[in-house]
């Protein structure tokens, strides 16, 4: 099998797992509090970390620094955007669906498009291109629909959750700007590592003054076996796949790629939960992808490394 083959092999593998984390989600919310649950994911997923970190910075011949500082001193930022990401996110579903929510983070899209054009003059360019500049207002329109074609726009809760919703994809946006501005060398296999291990840390502290960690005793063996997978499929393995299949394929198509997952998560989460979206939700949401994968591909070569870093997986 060629490495083409194995990137394909591995996007087709990690597309299935991410079509998952809101469903995952859904699934523990009545056994544990949104600070809880994020912190014992990633902690599971640090257990699949921590040693792929230690072996790649070998592997590389590293010795734990990057251009004479600590590799982990320039990642506690984003990790700590990361953390608060993950709270938001986390929270807004106890009152919104997992499809639903899939669909809303591809907002993340059209954040990063508008960080990018703040932060890198470089980036600037691609709102020349017709392609791109048609995409966001695709985005616009899509997350428009979304947020207010429901049956629900009556009920305050919803509302604000849908908002915090949005407020989460922003933040997924500034940490793939954060990060393609402070380590645009780094191996991103070793800087995920140790933002997920930072991300840990910083989630144990709202969830030792917020959450009930004791949940942990009192929730039946089947359901901590379902959140320690779900840690060490979406958060480990999920981005490890991402990261070789990003460097056999390149980054247009698996970000590209990656704008279909919701629709594998409105299909399971259908079967599963029983989840129907209004017309106007779907229509909603294919436009809101159908704009965030012409910003991706608008300028091909090289396609906006913060833009695709958006469209990844935010729910992970």
């Amino acid at each position: 099998m060629t490495e083409r083959q194995k990137g394909w092999l591995a996007l087709a593998v990690m597309l299935a797992v991410w079509c998952t984390p809101t469903l995952f989600v859904k699934y523990l919310m009545p056994y544990y509090d949104p600070f809880t649950q994020n912190f014992l994911r990633y902690a599971s997923s640090s257990v699949f970390m921590l040693p792929l970190m230690f072996w790649l910075v070998r592997r590389e011949g590293g010795n734990g620094r990057y251009r004479g500082k600590p590799r982990w001193r320039p990642l506690v930022a984003p990790a700590l955007i990361n953390a608060l990401y993950q709270t938001a996110w986390v929270t807004s579903q106890r009152w919104l669906e997992p499809a639903f929510t899939s669909f809303l983070n591809k907002s993340s899209v059209l954040f990063a498009a508008a960080m990018a054009y703040a932060v890198f003059p470089e980036e600037r360019p691609l709102f020349r291109s017709r392609h791109f500049r048609a995409g966001v207002v695709l985005c616009v329109i899509g997350t428009i629909g979304l947020s207010l074609l429901r049956p629900d726009l009556g009920v305050m809760t919803i509302n604000t959750a849908v908002l915090l919703a949005l407020f989460s994809a922003s933040l997924w946006a500034a940490y793939s700007v954060v990060v393609k501005k402070i380590m645009p060398e780094s191996s991103p296999t070793i800087s995920f590592a140790i933002v997920s291990v930072v991300s840990t840390a910083a989630l144990a502290v709202p969830a030792a003054g917020w959450g009930d960690l004791g949940g942990w005793n009192r929730a039946p063996w089947q359901v901590n076996l379902v959140l320690v997978v779900s840690g060490l499929l979406c958060i480990g393995l999920g981005h490890t796949l991402y990261y070789y299949a990003l460097k056999a394929l390149g980054v247009s198509v698996c970000a590209t790629l990656l704008l279909l997952t919701p629709l594998g998560t409105l299909a399971l989460s259908r079967w599963l939960y029983g989840e129907q979206m209004t017309p106007g939700q779907i229509i909603s949401g294919v436009v809101l992808l159908a704009g965030g994968a012409l910003t991706v591909w608008a300028k091909e070569r090289p396609a906006s490394l913060a833009v695709a870093g958006a469209a990844e997986a935010a729910d992970a």
